[in-house]
């Protein structure tokens, strides 16, 4: 193949991976249209600023944090954080807290960074991501978003790792009904 053919196939595939990525967020736009008293309630909570806690090192001294509350979490190095359930990349920063939650069901952890997260049960087990939702709040400054069930009156554990930022704003919620 000719420099020129090459050149025209690159820019054939370059217009339509632009193409297929604005028809993704066109669809994901419908989608977060679909919800909007799930994404107005998300927003109103997400907005509000709430206290600050210094993540542990290890589990023993993990900060209860609570729920339906966003918190302003300061990170530990990485290297120096005891994790019981490391993510697969590492990047800087990392840390531990606890939670509960009230009443059994479906919970969203939401993140303002790119981050590793674990929710492990009291046994210390990672538990399984009940499912990704639509990122319907990046511009909220949400970077990271999760879904798991969870059981009311157990004690879980966070852990974020292979975080950039010295920090990062968190945010575990009940899922809204739409």
């Amino acid at each position: 193949m000719s420099t020129s053919g090459l050149r025209r196939l690159l820019r054939v595939a370059a217009v339509a991976l632009c193409s297929l990525t604005t028809l993704a967020a066109s669809a994901q736009d419908e989608a977060c249209a679909d919800a909007p008293r799930v994404v107005a309630v998300l927003k109103s909570v997400w907005s509000a600023a709430g206290p600050s806690v210094d993540a542990a090192r290890n589990a023993a001294s993990a900060p209860v944090i609570a729920h339906a509350l966003r918190v302003a979490v300061r990170l530990q190095p990485e290297g120096e954080v005891a994790l019981r359930a490391p993510g697969q990349r590492t990047a800087g920063q990392a840390g531990i807290v606890d939670f509960s939650v009230p009443s059994a069901g479906t919970y969203r952890v939401m993140s303002s960074e790119r981050a590793w997260i674990e929710v492990l049960s009291a046994d210390g087990l990672p538990l399984p991501v009940y499912m990704r939702p639509l990122r319907c709040l990046r511009g909220e400054g949400v970077q990271k978003e999760l879904i798991y069930r969870l059981d009311a009156g157990q004690r879980y554990t966070l852990e974020m790792s292979a975080v950039a930022a010295p920090g990062l704003d968190l945010l575990i919620i009940a899922e809204p009904a739409p």
